[in-house]
């Protein structure tokens, strides 16, 4: 080795390897890579000497990786054969002339973004609100469109999973707050005494009372909350299992009962949730999880398509891209009040190079549009084509959500209001 070989070369150099190797074809071969970043090679049960393809193997992954993969003496591991079948569904997988790869990381939180459920969550609609930073008035926006959705007739249950800075949550006045909220709910489920808190979760706010539909607030912890960081610090946990010798139940999917036992309860016709900023654990819960209509808040800059080019790019290498894709729909965030209409064409520009690059088909010359996944840049209703938010002066202040049909809110909000009915309730089924 002549320089230094980075974490982010190693799944490329991988390949090169297992092609330099000159494995048999039809051999599956299972690569691990661990939590310090380090490759090895898994084999379902041990032998006095690994086979002669495998010790090729790890010698050609030595020399090619260099400090990402261990000495050969030490670069094989045995796992039992059924406990290989558990972690197939967890691999990522190619085929690598003739050979089939089993490529698994072993991370702390970033797997949970790639973590779909095998299953979908029976359920009413639901739609997440995501953005990379905050500031962009994510939580504002959820608590207009619940309004505005309860006013026209429906039940609309809004869950605040800003766990570290709620700010939905503020839609309920201290009287209004339950006696117990999401940061409760996950940390008495570790000890299987969460659903008797269900019935003491969900607040109603008295300006929404007279509304033909109904706000149910469900806030990131409740007024009987002690010890808040105590709890946070314990919320995010995998559940242990209930017995030895059992699997620990992932926090995705702690997440996933928590919100289905709400919906039980409070019976909804739709679900809006404020998810945390940032490439967090909660927002790879909500994205991934739930099958969710997601709403990607975003301002034109470059920060901005850097950051969710990081995150297509994670789908896309870890084979989830399509999973989540026709999912996905970005608002505009904070469009000045001057030049918007070229501040606009600008975003969509800039949305639809980045959703060509990873979201969407290359559609074969002569082929049908309609049987791809590929927008036009001007299809008014492609995902890349942003709802747009209007930045408000009025709306430094939280709004008046009593009235939405005048001042700021209605200057801010009534396009996205409009798009958001025109666009993502038919997606969602109503």
């Amino acid at each position: 080795m002549n320089r230094v070989v980075t974490f982010g070369e190693t799944r490329d150099l991988v390949r090169k390897a297992i092609r330099e190797a000159e494995l048999p074809v039809g051999l599956e071969v299972w690569i691990l890579r661990d939590l310090i970043g380090r490759v090895s090679v898994l084999l379902p049960e041990p032998a006095a000497e690994p086979p002669e393809p495998i010790r090729r193997l790890v010698e050609r992954l030595h020399s090619t990786l260099g400090a990402h993969a261990y000495p050969p003496e030490r670069a094989i591991l045995y796992l039992e054969p059924e406990d290989r079948e558990e972690l197939r569904s967890e691999a990522v997988i190619w085929e690598e002339e003739g050979v089939t790869i089993y490529f698994l990381d072993r991370e702390i939180s970033g797997r949970r973004w790639v973590t779909i459920a095998e299953s979908e969550l029976a359920g009413p609609p639901r739609f997440v609100l995501f953005a990379l930073k905050g500031g962009l008035g994510r939580s504002t926006t959820a608590a207009v469109l619940a309004a505005h959705l309860a006013r026209k007739g429906q039940r609309v249950l809004v869950l605040d999973f800003d766990l570290e800075s709620p700010t939905l949550s503020s839609m309920l006045s201290p009287e209004e707050h339950p006696d117990f909220g999401l940061v409760e709910w996950l940390v008495e489920d570790l000890i299987d005494q969460a659903e008797v808190l269900v019935p003491d979760m969900i607040g109603r706010p008295a300006w929404s009372m007279d509304f033909t539909g109904e706000v149910m607030v469900v806030p990131a912890y409740g007024r009987r909350c002690r010890e808040h960081l105590a709890q946070l610090g314990r919320a995010y946990l995998d559940k242990p299992p209930r017995e030895v010798g059992g699997s620990p139940e992932k926090w995705v999917d702690r997440v996933r009962r928590l919100v289905r036992s709400l919906e039980a309860h409070a019976s909804p016709d739709l679900v809006v949730m404020d998810s945390r900023s940032g490439l967090h654990d909660i927002a790879a819960a909500l994205i991934v999880g739930l099958q969710a209509q997601v709403l990607l808040f975003a301002v034109d800059s470059e920060p901005t398509w850097s950051g969710y080019r990081i995150l297509f790019q994670h789908w896309a290498q870890n084979q989830a891209i399509r999973q989540v894709r026709e999912r996905l729909f970005l608002a505009a965030a904070l469009v000045p009040p001057t030049a918007q209409k070229e501040y606009l064409r600008r975003f969509r520009q800039h949305a639809w190079d980045l959703f060509r690059e990873w979201l969407y088909d290359e559609v074969p010359p002569g082929e049908p549009d309609g049987e791809w996944f590929s927008f036009d840049l001007m299809e008014e209703d492609a995902p890349h084509t942003p709802l747009p938010i209007y930045w408000e002066r009025g709306l430094l202040a939280w709004p008046d959500l009593r009235s939405l049909e005048s001042g700021p809110v209605q200057s801010a909000y009534s396009e996205f209001l409009q798009r958001f009915e025109r666009q993502l309730l038919p997606e969602a089924g109503l």
